[in-house]
């Protein structure tokens, strides 16, 4: 089709004469692509704050007005976005440092408590508005991954290298022997309450790949992804808003997008030069409706239509 000059598909002009003319149904998401291809400079900024690797962020619920990082120089930072991104305002630390590295991060649903683990053999509960420390909970190696529930704010879930994952109480003391959900011979990376369903958990586990586990059905998973390769090691895992896909990362594998009660993929996603095979990555949904996948590290990005 004949471009008409002035209307290309940058313009918001052009995309609605295009549209009206040819009626494609992808031409809203290439429209979005070459927007942003165009604005190299959309919400781009350094945050500057850190005096090493930054391993964890995550933005808290419900708008993501607050950004938590975690990383190599064993602070907790807490960033206002808005400052950040339009002003020179500088990062809240919180006052509980770790003795090692932090490896993940985790907000309560009111955004009020910040959770953080790492390398040092602990998870701290930090307080967001005083920055003090609410909790210390240890653990017997370093933990890898971190998730709230979501239907009670007291109750969190971690992923270790020792090959466990725990269900907390922070009512509970914390030196209290706390829920074993799994306890595998190899490290679990990453864990997940789903969602819509928090009695359902999935997992990332170095050698067993993708689980889904039932609280109420402990030390044997209900389902493993991956059908006749379910023995792949796996890195990282996460729900969709809804609970209905999990998204995952493999080494040396695609990224894999699941149905929640289906052992079989129902799509990996692939790019020309993506290679996973050292680093340790995670994964996300972005979108209204989920329909973006990051993988966060290498930075790339897959859309699933």
């Amino acid at each position: 089709m004949r471009e008409v000059k002035g209307c290309g598909m940058r313009s918001s002009v052009g995309f609605l004469s295009r549209r009206k003319i040819t009626g494609h149904p992808l031409m809203k998401e290439e429209f979005q692509r070459r927007r942003l291809a165009g604005c190299t400079s959309l919400y781009k900024r350094d945050l500057l704050g850190h005096f090493g690797c930054v391993n964890a962020i995550e933005f808290s619920n419900n708008g993501g007005e607050w950004l938590v990082s975690g990383g190599d120089d064993r602070r907790v930072l807490l960033w206002h976005m808005e400052k950040a991104l339009h002003s020179s305002a500088k990062p809240l630390k919180l006052k509980g440092e770790h003795l090692s590295n932090i490896f993940c991060l985790a907000f309560d649903s009111t955004n009020r408590r910040v959770f953080s683990g790492g390398n040092d053999e602990q998870v701290i509960l930090h307080d967001v508005e005083r920055g003090e420390t609410l909790n210390v909970f240890l653990h017997d190696d370093a933990v890898y991954g971190l998730s709230v529930s979501p239907v009670n704010d007291n109750v969190f879930a971690s992923s270790s290298d020792d090959g466990r994952v725990l269900i907390w109480d922070t009512r509970e003391p914390p030196h209290g022997e706390p829920f074993c959900l799994a306890n595998y011979p190899s490290a679990f990376h990453s864990v997940m309450f789903n969602p819509a369903e928090p009695r359902l958990l999935a997992t990332a586990n170095s050698k067993e790949g993708v689980g889904l586990w039932d609280i109420r059905k402990p030390r044997s998973s209900l389902l493993r992804y991956g059908g006749s390769l379910s023995l792949q090691s796996a890195m990282s895992v996460r729900f969709n808003s809804t609970g209905t896909q999990l998204l995952a990362l493999r080494r040396r594998l695609p990224p894999v997008l699941y149905e929640l009660h289906s052992r079989l993929p129902i799509f990996q996603f692939d790019n020309q030069g993506y290679f996973n095979s050292c680093t340790m990555k995670s994964c996300c949904f972005a979108g209204d409706r989920d329909q973006y996948m990051s993988d966060i590290v290498s930075f790339y990005s897959f859309l699933h239509i």
